[in-house]
């Protein structure tokens, strides 16, 4: 009886099948390491162009986050700034009624003062290189008076400002729009207005506040204590309002981080390997190579010998 040896086309397609081995083994411990289905695009297969789609808008949601985290800064230095402004104006009005209380006016100029340098010095407070209240004009001085005396010589208090007329905007989402910031007009020409109105009076004919007050002196600043609780309202208006915008801009983040957490998770689906699964599919496929392995030695053991 005849028997055959293995020929060269027979080694071949072992050495084929021991390399294919090979390439599935090292193709399980890639994916085990990386968690990727495939290193590129083209191992993808028809969920390249959706992954591709799906980062695009990833990447789109987390701009808007970082510009959502942006005017967040500002809001937030919008309420500290505003709220620093109801603080100082509503220590002018309890020196005023304390003031009528006692019928004594002492340092009441001084308080006048301080409380417009630091009015206007909030409302020039710049923020991230930019003036906070000037609107569009970043880098423009909103008021460009210091002192009572430098806003009386205006002719109205309306000159004191110079900030635009339009406020700071930025692109939250797709098609949204957010207006966030304040102008300096809009806060507080109230409160310079009856700062000037109370500093007129006090440099006028019925002034000084100084001492025990004339009737004329109460009767004038229990009027302006009318024009202090409006300025006071306009302020807290302002700082109510930038409530609303912070509130609107947390639930747009809020719907960027679930979109982001959910195209994370849907991206990882598409690209991601089942890691149990491939960890079988690699201890078949080292199996399978060692299985191969053993032929090829087997095979190039063989001789006529094993035959005879």
């Amino acid at each position: 009886m005849a028997f055959r040896v293995s020929t060269a086309g027979q080694q071949q397609v072992i050495l084929t099948g021991l390399f294919q081995n090979q390439a599935r083994v090292f193709e399980g411990q890639r994916q085990i390491n990386t968690g990727k289905i495939s290193d590129d695009y083209a191992g993808l297969a028809g969920n390249a162009s959706t992954i591709l789609d799906s980062r695009a808008f990833q990447a789109r949601v987390e701009t808007y986050r970082s510009s959502i985290d942006t005017v967040r800064g500002n809001l937030e230095a919008n309420d500290n700034q505003l709220q620093g402004m109801i603080s100082a104006m509503e220590e002018l009005q309890d020196q005023i009624r304390a003031a009528i209380a006692n019928n004594e006016a002492q340092g009441f100029s001084e308080l006048l003062d301080q409380t417009f340098s630091f009015v206007t010095s909030t409302l020039n407070t710049s923020f991230n290189g930019a003036f906070l209240f000037a609107g569009a004009d970043t880098g423009t001085r909103p008021v460009n008076v210091n002192t009572l005396p430098d806003l009386a010589a205006l002719g109205t208090v309306a000159d004191a400002f110079d900030n635009s007329d339009v406020g700071f905007q930025a692109r939250i989402a797709d098609d949204v729009d957010i207006q966030f910031g304040l102008l300096a007009d809009d806060i507080a020409t109230d409160s310079l207005q009856v700062m000037l109105d109370l500093y007129n009076f006090d440099t006028g004919a019925g002034g000084p506040f100084d001492g025990e007050l004339t009737a004329a002196q109460v009767t004038e600043l229990q009027a302006r204590l009318g024009d202090i609780d409006n300025a006071i309202g306009t302020l807290r208006t302002q700082q109510a309002n930038n409530g609303l915008v912070f509130g609107r801009l947390e639930v747009v983040d809020d719907q960027h981080a679930e979109t982001r957490d959910f195209l994370r998770i849907f991206i990882d689906e598409l690209e991601g390997v089942d890691v149990a699964e491939a960890i079988t599919n690699l201890d078949l496929d080292r199996v399978a190579l060692q299985a191969s392995y053993q032929a090829v030695a087997s095979l190039n053991q063989l001789t006529l010998l094993n035959f005879i």
